[in-house]
């Protein structure tokens, strides 16, 4: 009789027990305002590259929007190979981190995800987007004098008539 209650005790005990437990205090995951807040930098961004380091990967990125934080075209951040899911080719929601010292980083908890997957997320975001600058060139590199192309069209077009109708003379 007193092994029976011992095992009645035992399998009431078992309903004590929360039904969660989490190994990490980040596992649940924050809502997309409290993600907000918490963190330096919000971007959707395009992984270009990624570039195994010692310790770490270094993820060459092209920003599309930037929501937080953010405002240059390229970017460079850092995220451990352990636990990193970054994925040449793809599109991410990143929450970034400044790191001490400079740079960026995608910490173990950040809420990132695929931008196919974060309509809700993209939705609160959409009325907070800053302008993102475009990558500068060095003076002069984007500008062309379009009157010098002309010119020099306008001579080879004259250059070349003149060519065709002197072989033409010659061969009659």
């Amino acid at each position: 009789m007193k092994v029976r209650k011992l095992l009645l005790l035992l399998f009431g005990l078992l309903f004590l027990f929360p039904t969660n437990t989490y190994a990490l205090s980040c596992a649940q995951l924050p809502s997309i305002e409290q993600a907000y807040e918490n963190y330096d930098a919000v971007v959707i961004a395009y992984v270009d590259d990624i570039v195994r380091k010692r310790q770490s990967n270094e993820i060459q990125l092209t920003v599309l929007n930037s929501f937080k934080g953010i405002q240059d075209r390229k970017l460079v951040m850092e995220e451990d190979m352990t636990w990193g899911t970054s994925e040449r080719g793809t599109q991410y929601l990143y929450f970034l981190r400044k790191k001490d010292g400079g740079g960026w980083e995608n910490p173990l908890c950040s809420p990132m995800q695929k931008v196919t997957s974060a309509a809700k997320a993209l939705d609160f975001l959409k009325e907070k987007e800053i302008a993102v600058k475009d990558a500068e060139f060095p003076k002069g590199a984007g500008s062309t004098n379009w009157v010098e192309v002309s010119i020099l069209v306008v001579v080879l077009g004259l250059l070349g008539y003149g060519l065709v109708r002197w072989v033409k003379r010659r061969n009659e």
